[in-house]
Order: C-alpha cells, then sequence, then structure tokens
C-alpha cells in the first residue's frame, strides 16, 4: 500500500517555485511570508510547510472553478507577463486584458 508523500519544507517550496519560474529571488521570500501570514499554510518542524483547513479549501475553490488555476504554469505566464510590463515591453492595460481573458476561457 502506498501513502501520499511528505509535506515540503521551505526548502522544497523555494526550490520548486524556481524550478517552475515563480518568483525572484527577491519575491518568492514574500510571497512564502503572504500565504503563512493569510493562514493558508503552517511552518511546523524541520520547516514544514503545512497546508491550512483554509488553504485546502481554497485549493478546491480553484479546482471546482479550474483545475488549470493551481497549476504553477498559469502563475508563471502571470509573472512573465508582469516581467514585461515592468521592463516597459507589454502595457499594463494590455496584459491585464489578456490575462483576465484567458481566465475566463
Amino acid at each position: 500500500r502506498t501513502s501520499p508523500p511528505g509535506h515540503l519544507t521551505e526548502s522544497d517550496l523555494i526550490g520548486q517555485m524556481e524550478a517552475h519560474g515563480i518568483g525572484t529571488d527577491a519575491s518568492i521570500p514574500t510571497h512564502i511570508n503572504n500565504i503563512v501570514e493569510r493562514n493558508y499554510v503552517q511552518i511546523q518542524a524541520g520547516r514544514t510547510v503545512v497546508p491550512t483547513a483554509l488553504g485546502i479549501t481554497l485549493i478546491k475553490g480553484y479546482q471546482r472553478i479550474d483545475p488549470e488555476l493551481c497549476l504553477p504554469l498559469v502563475r508563471a505566464h502571470v509573472e512573465r507577463q508582469i516581467d514585461l510590463v515592468a521592463r516597459g515591453e507589454a502595457a499594463f492595460a494590455a496584459v491585464v486584458a489578456h490575462t483576465l481573458a484567458q481566465l475566463q476561457t
């Protein structure tokens, strides 16, 4: 009988975020702090990231709306679009309109 994988450590989560192009070296700690502050996860012994009931409910809600909302590729795409705006290579309004159009389909 198999068992589910264990929870990620904070270091594992950072590695996954980097592998999927989510956040920057400067913003990743802020992202993690946000999910802790919003009570989506708790950091427990061994720096293990454990989802709370609220965090699990949030993900299940996203999955019911659109399973792709939970995929790291969606977040990574949005991050790339934001980078274009920051570099002056895309207009903010156009990126917002494009992103909203993708989420509505």
